[in-house]
């Protein structure tokens, strides 16, 4: 679905906008039962680093001592490596000679209107304030009405999000789906209490709306009222969005499953030209509407009247404005880039083709994609690599027949679903259906304008969606592009995804040792399949769809076990006086146990397996150096931050802790009754 709020590129840092937040009062090496270790400045040369008190640490303190993170970066590490480096391949392919090929060619197009400082100074603010003034122009909530019944790509931003999705009851279809707006702070709980991130996020962009406003021709006062209006009709809204903690919880999907027939929509509606909107986007009238919050809904219609209409208006301006600020003239794209230094903790600058080949990336994944396929990954690779998984899923049979939780019945259900994940590996088989072949970019030498490249490519991905909705799903399809720096496990295709980008470097190599490959790569592809039965994934059966396939008493079981594994984390934190969301980091921390726990069950069928050498690999594999911002936006993830990703998960295991001989007393202990594993 279209968000009104485009992701800021990461560069440099404003150190005025960031460190009086976080500096005053707080010590960052007090975390427990360790200290943040990927928090760049915990780490010293004369920190005691023993193994069998802090296994992360005594591996990667080395290496911690001597990373710097990259310029332009927030952090630095293994994975980190690998992602810069896709990141200059990306570069280097784009400032190569212009490719043949229709999709090739739009994204050698594109790249090139980003790199076009003339053209885009030109046009300046203009293509901006040629939309605000349709917005100021709107005098009545029924100006407003016609406003939001205009296609999306002509409208600056929107008070509500609907799109087509694959339907999580019926994995074969898709449905229209409508949910709430994203909020400028991220999560809706800062709205009742800021968090020190969430000030430091609301000073940063607080300061680019200001920038912004003041290129558009508002005084310094109206811009500050402008600002103040929006974040007053986003703090009316954010009670009725969910927090981050419940859209992670296990029961999120029971509370976003919602069909209503259009007449059911617009009573719900309103006022609100929903159903309006998506006619004008041109999307069919469905028999069901996925309404994943009607709370918000209901919200947003009580909010949708005449006395709030300079809200509603403010709140359009300034976060539009702000999500298109990178492509605008280079004044703009600069304070764009400023904002993102400031909330991400980031030195220095990238050059403009890094970031450049990056953005292209993001808005034409799949002519990137080609490219980027054709040039660095390698048949051989792909094949290999699905012979992993498959060797991965047939160790996991013995994780699900010996977990004695399980009846007779719920363990047939889980060994037919194991049986029946797909494996994906590093790019699609078939391109076809990634073609591009309705979408034109005009180039900067045939007189094009990024404006008008991005108006055409929203309008070909909602044409796209459209045209979806009407035909069958295909599970094969892939989600994202092989360029991501990422894998995946989709639970409605029952799939797991080893995309191409993350199979690098450090993380995948052919002169890698079996110990080292199971270690990286067997792991994370252990991990995703692992998903598929995590406090989430296991909602879902074998074919994909939303259903339950556990007896009561089992799921009961299953429940407690993701029960302890949260209060597991509920206990740590990583400095003094500060938690972690642990209901939402249930999911990843039980597919990071259950990877490592299937490479071992690989491990003791190996000869002369060399166990020092894996679990060091191991703990490469997540070792980090991040700045004081970044480590904030990971409070509010699922995935426990790398020094946790390492100790907690290898503490678990009778094999880690007998081969260093830890025993009680020991930090990196944890007796039986203790451990927390759920698989």
């Amino acid at each position: 679905m279209k968000k009104a709020l485009s992701i800021l590129v990461v560069a440099a840092m404003l150190l005025s906008l960031a460190l009086p937040v976080f500096a005053e009062g707080i010590d960052y090496t007090t975390g427990t039962p360790w200290p943040d270790i990927d928090l760049d400045g915990v780490v010293t040369a004369d920190m005691e680093a023993d193994l069998k008190d802090n296994f992360a640490l005594a591996v990667n303190k080395d290496k911690i001592l001597a990373l710097e993170i990259p310029t332009g970066y927030s952090g630095g590490g293994t994975v980190r490596d690998v992602a810069i480096k896709v990141g200059e391949d990306l570069k280097e392919m784009f400032l190569g000679d212009a490719p043949e090929g229709h999709d090739e060619l739009l994204a050698y197009n594109y790249f090139q209107l980003l790199m076009d400082w003339d053209g885009r100074n030109a046009q300046g603010i203009a293509p901006l304030k040629a939309q605000v003034d349709q917005v100021e122009a709107i005098d009545s909530i029924e100006a407003l009405t016609a406003y939001f019944e205009l296609p999306s790509e002509d409208r600056l931003a929107d008070i509500w999000e609907s799109g087509a999705m694959g339907d999580l009851t019926d994995s074969s279809r898709r449905v229209i789906a409508v949910i709430n707006v994203d909020l400028l702070l991220g999560d809706s709980a800062e709205y009742a209490r800021l968090t020190p991130y969430g000030e430091m996020t609301k000073q940063a962009y607080t300061e680019l709306a200001r920038k912004l406003l003041d290129r558009l021709g508002y005084s310094e006062d109206e811009a500050q009222q402008k600002i103040e209006n929006s974040l007053a009709f986003e703090t009316m809204l954010a009670p009725s969005i969910y927090t981050t903690e419940e859209q992670g919880s296990a029961d999120y999907y029971g509370k976003i499953l919602n069909y209503l027939s259009p007449d059911e929509l617009r009573e719900l509606e309103g006022n609100l030209p929903i159903l309006e909107g998506l006619q004008g986007d041109g999307y069919p009238e469905a028999e069901a509407y996925l309404v994943m919050n009607p709370g918000f809904i209901e919200t947003l219609n009580g909010l949708y009247t005449e006395e709030n209409l300079n809200l509603i208006k403010d709140f359009l301006i300034v976060r539009g404005s702000i999500s298109v600020a990178s492509t605008l003239d280079r004044q703009c794209y600069d304070w764009d880039r400023e904002c993102g230094n400031a909330l991400t903790g980031a030195s220095g600058s990238l050059d403009d083709a890094t970031v450049f080949s990056a953005q292209t990336s993001k808005v034409l994944r799949w002519p990137t994609a080609k490219l980027y396929a054709s040039v660095y990954l390698k048949q051989e690779d792909k094949v290999r690599i699905a012979e992993m998984v498959e060797e991965m899923k047939a160790a996991y049979h013995g994780i699900i027949e010996e977990a004695d939780f399980l009846s007779d019945e719920t363990r047939a259900n889980a060994i037919a679903k194991l049986d029946a994940i797909k494996c994906h590996s590093l790019y699609p088989d078939d391109w076809d259906q990634y073609s591009c072949e309705d979408l034109e970019i005009t180039g900067v030498e045939a007189g094009g304008t990024l404006w008008e490249a991005l108006r055409n490519q929203a309008r070909f991905a909602t044409n796209q969606l459209i045209k979806k909705l009407s035909e069958p799903v295909d599970k094969d399809e892939w989600t994202y592009p092989p360029q991501t720096v990422n894998c995946f496990y989709s639970s409605t295709a029952n799939s797991v995804f080893i995309l191409g980008a993350f199979a690098q470097g450090g993380i995948y190599n052919s002169d890698m040792s079996d110990e080292e490959m199971l270690a990286k790569l067997g792991t994370v592809i252990g991990h995703e399949i692992s998903h598929a039965f995590d406090s989430k994934g296991a909602q879902f059966d074998k074919d994909g769809n939303l259903a339950n396939w556990w007896t009561e008493e089992d799921k009961a079981a299953f429940q407690a076990k993701n029960q302890k594994l949260q209060d597991y984390f509920s206990a740590m934190h990583p400095w003094e006086g500060q938690d972690f969301h642990a209901a939402i980091m249930t999911g990843e921390t039980c597919a990071d146990m259950a990877g490592v726990k299937v490479a071992l069950r690989i491990a003791a069928e190996k000869e002369n397996f060399d166990y020092d050498a894996f679990f060091r690999a191991y703990a490469d594999i997540w070792l980090t150096k991040e700045t004081l911002q970044a480590a904030y936006t990971r409070i509010n993830d699922e995935h426990a931050m790398g020094y946790l990703r390492v100790n907690t998960t290898l503490q678990q295991y009778d094999e880690f802790l007998d081969f260093y001989g830890i025993t009680e007393g020991d930090g990196m202990y944890l007796a039986p009754e203790d451990r927390v594993n759920v698989w």
